[in-house]
């Protein structure tokens, strides 16, 4: 296969794999459902506590006020029956002296507290529905983009298993190229020192004949071992500044390198699980079919059991019955019924089946 139908095999898994990723993050961002669904709860709990209290209370008789509870109510059900006797607690609460009044007292604290739990519900509510909402929308685009899947065959593993091979191939020779320039600071400090040593040198020279104490060629010697000094400082400075930009190069090329690797075989990851899980569920369900096709033969054995036992009311042959013991299921659709079986005792092949 040439090297550009693999390059398109690699850039079709990696934009469908590149854009899972994106949805799943979206999904972990949405945040909060589990305390929308607390404070909900609290506040039904609340609710239902203020309901059956108003059953059983003093300040209100059952002509006034009962709710029969079925036990299988809704958090809307208790929210709406709560809200039933606001208009109660109003009624004694404008007929009532709310001086020493216990009555009083009664239906001003929990109209209180009904008013306060039913925001607590309704706030809580619009948020779970709200994150509910979203947390669906991208549930059904991660559902449409499954359905996109690029399609995946022993071909395609080749294809991004070599993919794989090269992109960490070029990893290992671009950090062999960086080791090679790693920084060596010992030439530069060498001809630091050398340079510093002929300007004093030079310095010492020029001092001497200041003062007589040096001729002419003394200090023109000097002058030509600091020139000299100078230049190759110079040059030892310039072979460090492009060993550096070379390292610094090399350095955000292997970073690069190192993340493609990983993306590259994340995606041959994604790929070989999606070609295995599919051959997983296609054994198992040939392992099941032919275990369940048994029951054919166990079903004649059966019938050659009866005729001798008509034939010899004396003798004995019983039911004919296979015992196996499959692997653990994990993609069949009878996986959760056949695993129980194979939890809690032996699984048996009879003339009725696999499993019954």
């Amino acid at each position: 296969m040439s090297n550009t139908t693999k390059r398109k095999t690699f850039a079709t898994w990696q934009e469908w794999h590149e854009a899972m990723n994106t949805k799943r993050d979206e999904l972990t961002k949405i945040e909060g459902i589990g305390e929308a669904r607390e404070a909900r709860d609290r506040a039904r709990n609340g609710l239902d506590h203020v309901v059956r209290e108003a059953n059983g209370s003093q300040h209100l008789s059952a002509n006034t006020y009962h709710y029969t509870f079925q036990g299988d109510e809704t958090p809307e059900t208790i929210r709406e029956e709560a809200g039933r006797l606001v208009p109660l607690l109003k009624r004694i609460m404008a007929t009532t002296d709310r001086k020493m009044n216990a009555r009083y007292e009664y239906a001003a604290s929990r109209m209180e507290r009904i008013q306060e739990l039913g925001a607590m519900f309704d706030d809580a509510t619009v948020t779970l529905e709200r994150l509910n909402s979203a947390r669906k929308a991208i549930q059904a685009e991660v559902e449409d983009l499954e359905e996109q899947a690029p399609k995946a065959s022993a071909s395609t593993l080749d294809d991004l298993r070599r993919e794989a091979d090269a992109a960490e191939e070029e990893r290992d020779r671009i950090a062999v190229a960086l080791r090679n320039v790693e920084r060596d600071d010992g030439p530069l400090r060498l001809a630091q020192d050398a340079e510093r040593t002929a300007s004093e040198r030079l310095d010492e020279a020029e001092a001497l004949a200041a003062i007589g104490e040096a001729d002419g060629s003394e200090v023109k010697a000097a002058k030509a071992g600091a020139s000299k000094a100078a230049t190759t400082l110079e040059k030892e400075r310039e072979e460090h500044r492009k060993l550096e930009a070379a390292r610094r190069g090399l350095q955000r090329k292997l970073e690069d390198a190192e993340s493609h690797l990983t993306t590259v075989k994340a995606v041959y990851r994604t790929a070989l699980n999606r070609v295995r899980q599919a051959d997983l569920a296609a054994r198992e369900t040939a392992l099941v079919e032919k275990l369940t096709s048994l029951s054919e033969d166990l079903a004649d054995l059966d019938r050659i059991y009866q005729d001798l036992e008509e034939a010899d009311p004396k003798a004995h042959y019983g039911k004919a019955v296979l015992t196996v013991q499959l692997p653990f299921l994990h993609r069949h659709a009878r996986r959760d019924v056949l695993n129980d079986f194979r939890v809690e005792r032996s699984l048996e092949v009879t003339s009725e089946g696999l499993g019954v």
